[in-house]
């Protein structure tokens, strides 16, 4: 039995190294230096759990995959919104609401009603069929003819595929308006394309004609299958690229029945105004933003988005949670944005910009963070060698001033910065919405990984460190420029776009 007085200090000395442990699990990386005291409180808000709940509610509730025009990213717009509203926010979309609405046109197929029969032998089902420009329902059993499109297209005439279906694979962006196509006439049209090209809905900005040709996509295996109940080989279509061409027509008739539907829908960007606490100054502001969407479901498959973007999404609620929760305001207001379809081609920020709800001209940075859940993962590289490392993308691009200011936050946080992906993403995720508008911006992004944009980007593997600490880092950029004001901007070659 150990004297009273060992056993307290034996206790004491337990304790303090339990703290530490747990300092050193969730606080800032090694080295890192003590932040100012104002900020302390704020940054005490941010931890790691709070990263695994915000993101657990973002990747296994409702929200399933949080697609553009699905409604699990309508549920994830809702839930962002009252998080917001908990942490102090004001609504700044549309109407005095927190959505700032954008019109999209969705196209779905109806997998019950698409099916391609050979006699009473399915050869397609609707589950491998996906969009394509047309819209509409066709019925009809007719010849068909198979094409593999090489290095050059056979020559046909003209109405060659009059009254039949074509089950055609093109090279490239091989698309139902192809001169080729529309020379041919065929009376139905299937487009082979790879698993990852098939897509059973899909969003689109603004309308486009529908196709004169009723037609969808179907993967690759599926179309190989109905080769071979039509007597053609069974590996007829290949993967990638064929350097040959080739045509086959069977006398066999096949059933098609496509149902495919298009609508008029409008997808919201979630919109949150902190207001500074300085009314002098209070019109300016800081940009703060990461988008909500991901994939959602395809082909009846959740694609989660734990990492792209969940992992930014938790990342700037933390944020939010941050300014409530310190007793020192910013100077100036915070603009906070979630935005919809990015993984469309940055529609939603792009929208903002060309829609503003409060004047670009008074927006000091935008602030954006995109798949910073992972660490970067490479053949030659392996995740370990990146527990705390990210890259920071754009910084440079309009002002140095932010740049330096970020470095300097990033003493407080300990990032290992890197800058290899630069010429590869600045142009890929909504920061280039606003760069392109002139406003010096950040994109914190945690490099690519071998889970990217597949069903397998679940919360397993995911580094909350490395979340909580994207959060403290932007948590405290925008406190130091909500203090500083306008940056000093440079004159700088564009960066090359892709």
């Amino acid at each position: 039995m150990f004297p009273r007085f060992l056993r307290s200090a034996l206790l004491t000395a337990l304790l303090l190294q339990f703290v530490r442990v747990v300092c050193a699990s969730d606080g800032p990386f090694e080295g890192a230096q003590s932040a100012p005291a104002e900020y302390q409180q704020g940054l005490a808000a941010v931890t790691e759990q709070q990263s695994r709940e915000l993101l657990t509610t973002l990747v296994e509730g409702d929200m399933v995959g949080r697609g553009t025009g699905q409604e699990g990213y309508l549920a994830a717009a809702r839930w962002f919104a009252s998080q917001l509203e908990s942490c102090g926010f004001q609504p700044a979309g549309d109407n005095g609401t927190w959505f700032q609405n954008m019109p999209f046109i969705r196209m779905n197929t109806v997998p019950d009603e698409c099916r391609l029969q050979v006699g009473d032998r399915e050869g397609v089902t609707g589950a491998q069929l996906g969009i394509s420009t047309w819209s509409g329902r066709y019925t009809g059993t007719i010849p068909v003819t198979f094409a593999v499109l090489g290095e050059k297209a056979p020559e046909i005439a003209e109405g060659a595929f009059a009254g039949q279906l074509l089950v055609v694979q093109g090279r490239g962006r091989f698309a139902p308006d192809d001169a080729w196509i529309l020379r041919g006439k065929p009376a139905c049209l299937l487009l082979v394309q790879a698993d990852a090209r098939v897509r059973n809905e899909s969003v689109n900005q603004s309308e486009t004609a529908p196709g004169a040709i009723p037609a969808a996509t179907v993967l690759r295996s599926a179309a190989n299958v109905l080769a071979g109940l039509c007597g053609a080989s069974s590996e007829l279509f290949p993967e990638g690229d064929s350097a040959e061409s080739l045509l086959i027509s069977s006398t066999r008739a096949v059933t098609c029945q496509l149902t495919l539907e298009r609508e008029a829908i409008d997808v919201p960007n979630v919109v949150g105004w902190y207001p500074g606490a300085d009314e002098a100054v209070r019109h300016e502001h800081i940009c703060v933003g990461a988008h909500l969407d991901h994939l959602g479901v395809q082909r009846g498959e959740v694609y989660p988005g734990a990492d792209d973007n969940g992992s930014g999404s938790a990342a700037i609620l933390q944020i939010a949670r941050a300014l409530h929760a310190n007793p020192v305001k910013p100077r100036r207001s915070v603009l906070l944005m979630a935005f919809c379809a990015e993984e469309r081609g940055l529609l939603g920020s792009k929208y903002y910009v060309a829609n503003p709800l409060k004047p670009l001209a008074d927006m000091i940075c935008m602030l954006n963070i995109d798949m910073i859940g992972r660490d970067e993962e490479k053949d030659n590289e392996p995740a370990a060698e990146n527990r705390n490392t990210i890259h920071l993308v754009g910084s440079r691009l309009e002002s140095n001033e932010l740049h330096g200011m970020i470095e300097k936050a990033n003493q407080h946080v300990g990032f290992v910065f890197e800058y290899d992906e630069e010429t590869t993403v600045a142009y890929r995720s909504d920061q280039a919405s606003f760069a392109e508008k002139g406003i010096p911006v950040s994109f914190l992004f945690g490099g690519f990984n071998p889970f990217y944009h597949k069903t397998t980007d679940t919360l397993e593997g995911i580094n909350f460190s490395k979340i909580a600490n994207a959060a403290r880092l932007n948590y405290l950029v925008l406190m130091m420029a909500a203090e500083h004001g306008r940056f000093a901007k440079d004159v700088k070659p564009e960066a090359p776009k892709p």
